[in-house]
C-alpha cells in the first residue's frame, strides 16, 4: 500500500514549498510518483478530481502535475481540454504515466502533454523526467525574478527623471541609474547641437579608478543613432573582441580597447534624435537579453522626453525671472515718476493758483490765457501720473476689496459729481436706473473710477446742447443674473476703424486728437481691466458723429 498523500489545504503553511499535484488512481504508480517528488523536494499533493487539481494550482506554488491513463480516461478528454485553456492550467508541465496502457498521442496533443513514461514506470526514468522539469522550471523562475527586479530597477530610473525638471540633473541620474541597474562599467550620454535640449555631456564609471567613455565621433554617431531610430533598435556589441559580430562594424570609431561588450540607444524624441546612450562593460563579453535592450529603449525614451519638457521649463522660468525683473524696475520707474514729476508739479499748480487768484486785476489778459493753458497741461500731467499709478496696480493684481454695494447709488453719487460740469457745457444728463435695489460685489472705489471715467468721457466727448443718459436693467446670462449699465451720449462718436484699438494703452481715437480733447490713453484700459476683474463684460459701440453707447455688464449678488 503507498504512504497516504497530503490532504489538499485551504492555504499553504508555507509560501516558500513547491508543490505537485499527483492525480493517480493507480495505487503502485501513486507510490512511486509521491516517493519520487519527495526525493525532488517537491510537496505531493493528492488530487481525486480535476477540480481538486484546478484547486491546488489556484491555491498553491503548484510546478507540476502527474496524471494516469485511468484518471485521464475519467475525466474525459474534452473536459481536461477546456480545463488547459486557463492560464495557470495551462502554462502547468504534466508528466502522463501510462502504468503499460498504449499512449494515445493524438490526446496528448490536445492537451499540450509533452512529458510521459510510457510503459511500466521505473522510479529512475520517473525521476529524471520529474529533474529535467524542474531544471527548465526553475530556470524560468529565475529570468522570471531577474527581469522583475530588473523593471523594478527600470521604473526606479524613470521615477527619478520624472522627480526633476534639470537636464543636466536627469542625464546625471541616468547614467548613474542605468550603469547600475544593468550592472554596466560605464555610461555615456551625449546630446546633439539642438535647440530643443540643452548641450549635455554626462558619464559615470562603476569605479572612481577607471577612466569614463571619451566621446565618440559626432557625425557616425549622429548617422547611427538617426539609422537606430528610424528601425526603432539599439546597436549591441556582445563582445568588441570578436571581428565577425556584424554590429561591430557599424559601431563608432573610438572606442577604448578596454571596452568588451557595449549597448548603443538613440536619445530621439518626435522624428529626430536629439543625442546618444552609450552603456559598455570592460569585465569580459555579455550576452543581452530583449528584456535588458526593451528596457534601455524605455528609459532612453522617457529621457528624451524629460530633456526636451526640462529644457522647456527651464526656458520658461528663465522668462519669468526676467519678466519679475521687468516688472520690478517698472514699479521703481513709476515710484520715481510718482515721487519726482508730483512734487514739483504740486509747487507748479500751487503757484499758478496764487498768481491766478492774487493778481487778477494786475494781470494782462493775454497773459492770464497762458497761465490758464499751463495750468491745464499741468493737471492733465497730473492725471498722467495719477492713471499711471492705476495701470501699475492693475497690474499687480491685488485682491479687490469685496463688499456688497448698491449699484444704484454709486452711479447716482457719479452723476451728482458730474452734474456741474455738464450744466456749464450745456449736455442734458438723464439717469434711467432701475426702481430696485442694484446690488453686486466689487470694489466700491474701483467701481467708482469706471463709472467716472465713463461718464466723464459722455460728457467730454458731447457738444453743447447734447444729452448722456444713464440706464440699467437686469439681465439673465449663461452664468446668472448682472446688471447692465449702459451710459450714451449724442457726441462726436468713434471712427469705425478705431473701435478695435480704443482698450490699449496710450491709444486714443483720430478725432479725438485732431479736435485737441485732452486725455491720456489710458482710461478705457484701466476701465477695462477694473471689470474684468470683477468678472464683468464691457462693450462699446459707436457711429461716427451720432454718439456713443459703452456698455458695461457686472454678476448680480
Amino acid at each position: 500500500m503507498p504512504t497516504a498523500l497530503l490532504p489538499l489545504p485551504e492555504t499553504s503553511d508555507d509560501a516558500g514549498e513547491q508543490c505537485a499535484v499527483v492525480a493517480v488512481r493507480n495505487a503502485g504508480l501513486g507510490a512511486t510518483a509521491e516517493a519520487v517528488l519527495i526525493a525532488a523536494g517537491l510537496v505531493p499533493v493528492h488530487a481525486k478530481s480535476e477540480h481538486d487539481a484546478v484547486s491546488a494550482i489556484l491555491e498553491r506554488d503548484v510546478v507540476l502535475a502527474i496524471i494516469d491513463a485511468d484518471m485521464l480516461a475519467a475525466a474525459g478528454t474534452e473536459h481536461l481540454r477546456r480545463l488547459r485553456q486557463e492560464p495557470l492550467v495551462a502554462a502547468l508541465p504534466v508528466i502522463l504515466l501510462s502504468g503499460g496502457n498504449e499512449l494515445d498521442i493524438e490526446t496528448m496533443v490536445q492537451l499540450s502533454i509533452t512529458h510521459f513514461v510510457a510503459g511500466n514506470v521505473q522510479t529512475k526514468d520517473l525521476a529524471n523526467r520529474v529533474a529535467l522539469i524542474l531544471a527548465g522550471t526553475r530556470a524560468t523562475r529565475r529570468r522570471k525574478v531577474a527581469a522583475a527586479r530588473l523593471r523594478d530597477k527600470a521604473r526606479a530610473v524613470s521615477g527619478a527623471l520624472r522627480g526633476t525638471n534639470d537636464p543636466r540633473q536627469m542625464a546625471a541620474l541616468a547614467v548613474q541609474g542605468l550603469g547600475e541597474a544593468f550592472g554596466a562599467c560605464h555610461v555615456r550620454i551625449e546630446t546633439f547641437p539642438d535647440e530643443r535640449v540643452p548641450e549635455v555631456d554626462a558619464s559615470w564609471s562603476r569605479t572612481e579608478e577607471t577612466a569614463c567613455l571619451p566621446s565618440l565621433a559626432p557625425a557616425e554617431t549622429l548617422s547611427l543613432s538617426s539609422s537606430l531610430w528610424d528601425r526603432d533598435a539599439v546597436l549591441r556589441v556582445e563582445d568588441h573582441l570578436f571581428p565577425d559580430d556584424p554590429d561591430l562594424a557599424a559601431f563608432p570609431s573610438g572606442v577604448p580597447a578596454a571596452v568588451r561588450t557595449s549597448v548603443f540607444a538613440p536619445l530621439a524624441h518626435g522624428d529626430q534624435v536629439l543625442g546618444y546612450v552609450w552603456i559598455a562593460g570592460t569585465t569580459g563579453p555579455r550576452k543581452w537579453s530583449r528584456t535588458e535592450l526593451s528596457l534601455i529603449q524605455h528609459i532612453c525614451g522617457n529621457l528624451a522626453h524629460g530633456l526636451v519638457q526640462g529644457h522647456v521649463i527651464t526656458a520658461q522660468r528663465a522668462v519669468l525671472a526676467r519678466l519679475r525683473e521687468l516688472d520690478r524696475a517698472k514699479t521703481d520707474f513709476v515710484a520715481t515718476v510718482n515721487h519726482e514729476l508730483r512734487t514739483p508739479l504740486t509747487s507748479i499748480t500751487g503757484y499758478l493758483e496764487l498768481i491766478l487768484e492774487g493778481s487778477e486785476e494786475d494781470l494782462p489778459p493775454a497773459t492770464r490765457q497762458m497761465l490758464e493753458i499751463v495750468g491745464r497741461n499741468a493737471a492733465r500731467l497730473d492725471q498722467l501720473i495719477s492713471d499711471l499709478l492705476t495701470i501699475s496696480r492693475a497690474d499687480a493684481r491685488p485682491d479687490p476689496a469685496v463688499e456688497d454695494l448698491d449699484l444704484a447709488e454709486l452711479l447716482d453719487s457719479v452723476a451728482a459729481s458730474l452734474a456741474p460740469a455738464a450744466a456749464a457745457s450745456g449736455i442734458t444728463l438723464q439717469l434711467r436706473l432701475l426702481p430696485a435695489a442694484h446690488l453686486v460685489q466689487g470694489d466700491k472705489a474701483q467701481l467708482e473710477q469706471v463709472f467716472t471715467n465713463l461718464l466723464s468721457n459722455a460728457v467730454k466727448f458731447t457738444r453743447p446742447g447734447g444729452t448722456v443718459e444713464v440706464l440699467s436693467t437686469m439681465i439673465a446670462a449663461d452664468s446668472g443674473p448682472q446688471i447692465r449699465v449702459q451710459i450714451v451720449d449724442s457726441g462726436i462718436g468713434i471712427p469705425e476703424a478705431d473701435l478695435p484699438k480704443l482698450f490699449r494703452r496710450f491709444f486714443r481715437a483720430s478725432n479725438a486728437t485732431s479736435a485737441a480733447i485732452p486725455g491720456t490713453g489710458l482710461g478705457l484700459a484701466i476701465v477695462q481691466d477694473i471689470v474684468l476683474q470683477h468678472g464683468g463684460e464691457l462693450d462699446i459701440d459707436s457711429t461716427l458723429g451720432r454718439g456713443t453707447t459703452v456698455t458695461v455688464r457686472i454678476p448680480a449678488s
